[in-house]
């Protein structure tokens, strides 16, 4: 917030309306203040990797070694820089009755938004209506959910270069996901409760941006995945950074509640890089 917004709350007469503006003000700022630190913290970070010392960081930021060495631990962490910047939107199903087709657990969304939140961002979550289009070329969206629940999504991931996600049928039993250059299919199988969960960072469809898809073959997988992102973030953000990027998740589950139990990576972290010059793409484990 510049000193002439500050001035224009300043100047409002009714008191609630001032309340109200300065009141958003400070929220505005906060999440500034998040962004930057987590910046300051991931720029710190690298700077120590490539061998500079906390008092080289400082002399170079205008700070002590001792300061350096301070808002490196503290504020949002480095690895939050892996689902961008600025506010989120958690985007899932509107199941009205019943289990849909590609729908993640009913309590998907709010437990991503509070794990967004726990990480420094300003979180909100929508619904969509199934089996209708969906405006993608928004920013900062995660998407919950198959391109069972709308063409949109079944466009979109079309984008994988690496793993297919085909569409299926109600009933189909034999649901899985397709590892193309590795020639293999993954279902979920086994003696105890388990599921696959497919997350991934695809390009929106005007090019202008990406968005993030976690797909649970069923209900847990969904859970799972956002288990792994609570556990296991710095690992995924030092190999997809922010590449485009597709990774299979296994997940075990408890069969009486469908609460996950564990989560771990189930192929590499693949990164897709897009050559413009010939609009091919090439995929780096």
């Amino acid at each position: 917030m510049s000193a002439d917004d500050v001035a224009r709350v300043f100047a409002i007469e009714d008191k609630v309306e001032r309340l109200k503006a300065a009141t958003d003000g400070v929220a505005a700022a906060q999440q500034t203040i998040n962004e930057l630190t987590r910046i300051r913290r991931a720029v710190i970070r690298e700077l120590h990797a490539d061998g500079w010392t906390f008092a080289r960081i400082g002399a170079a930021a205008g700070l002590s070694r001792a300061r350096i060495h301070q808002v490196s631990t503290q504020g949002p962490v480095p690895e939050g820089l892996f689902f961008g910047h600025g506010t989120l939107t958690v985007l899932a199903p509107e199941v009205r009755s019943g289990r849909l087709l590609g729908a993640p657990d009913p309590q998907a969304a709010t437990r991503l938004a509070e794990l967004l939140r726990q990480l420094g961002f300003a979180a909100n979550v929508e619904t969509f209506l199934p089996g209708r289009p969906i405006d993608l070329n928004r920013d900062g969206l995660v998407i919950l959910g198959g391109p069972e629940l709308s063409p949109s999504l079944r466009q979109l991931v079309v984008a994988d270069p690496r793993l297919r996600r085909t569409v299926t049928r109600a009933g189909d039993t034999r649901r899985g996901i397709e590892d193309r250059a590795a020639r293999r299919v993954y279902r979920p199988g086994g003696t105890e409760p388990h599921d696959i969960a497919y997350l991934a960072r695809l390009p929106r469809p005007d090019r202008r941006g990406s968005i993030m898809v976690i797909d649970g073959l069923h209900p847990p997988g969904s859970l799972g995945a956002i288990r792994l992102l609570a556990t296991r973030l710095a690992t995924l953000h030092e190999r997809a950074s922010s590449h485009l990027f597709s990774v299979l998740i296994a997940v075990r589950y408890d069969r009486a509640t469908g609460e996950p139990v564990d989560a771990d990576l189930l192929t590499p972290v693949y990164r897709h890089e897009t050559d413009p010059k010939f609009a091919t793409t090439r995929v780096r484990p």
